[in-house]
C-alpha cells in the first residue's frame, strides 16, 4: 500500500540521487579542466532506468522444470548510474579532453533537471498533506 502512495516519490528521489552524483562528475570534469592527461567522465543511467521502467509492468514467467531461465520485471530503484571515462581522442597537446564549454552546458541542464525533480517530489507530498489533512 504505501509503495502505491510514495512509488512516485521513491523514482524522483532515484533521480535526484543520480543527478547529484552527474553534478560531481561535471564538477569533477571543470576542476580538471586543465590537468594533464586527464580524461572527462560522464553518468551513464538514462537507458538503463528506462528499460527498468517499461520493464516494471511486465510479468514474471512461472518456471515448470529446472532448465528453465527465470525472467522478471526489473526495478527501476535497483538501476545504479555508472560512471565511464571518455577515452576517446583529444585535440588538445596534452592529452586532456575536457570541453569547458560542453560541461557548462551539460551543468545548467542538470540544474534544471534536478530543481524539476525537487519541484515534482514537493508537489507529490502537498498532494499527500492534502489527502491526509482534507485541507490546504
Amino acid at each position: 500500500m504505501l509503495d502505491r502512495l510514495f512509488g512516485h516519490v521513491n523514482l524522483l528521489a532515484k533521480g535526484m540521487d543520480v543527478a547529484w552524483q552527474r553534478q560531481e562528475v561535471i564538477s569533477q570534469n571543470i576542476a580538471n579542466a586543465d590537468t594533464p592527461n586527464y580524461k572527462s567522465q560522464h553518468i551513464e543511467f538514462e537507458t538503463a532506468f528506462r528499460q527498468a521502467l517499461e520493464d516494471q509492468g511486465s510479468i514474471p514467467n512461472k518456471t515448470t522444470r529446472p532448465g528453465h531461465f527465470q525472467f522478471s520485471p526489473s526495478d527501476p530503484l535497483a538501476v545504479n548510474p555508472v560512471v565511464v571515462s571518455e577515452t576517446h581522442h583529444s585535440m588538445r597537446m596534452d592529452g586532456n579532453n575536457v570541453d569547458v564549454d560542453q560541461e557548462m552546458v551539460e551543468l545548467s541542464q542538470n540544474t534544471i533537471l534536478y530543481n524539476e525533480e525537487v519541484n515534482k517530489a514537493n508537489a507529490e507530498f502537498s498532494r499527500l498533506r492534502l489527502a491526509i489533512t482534507g485541507s490546504r
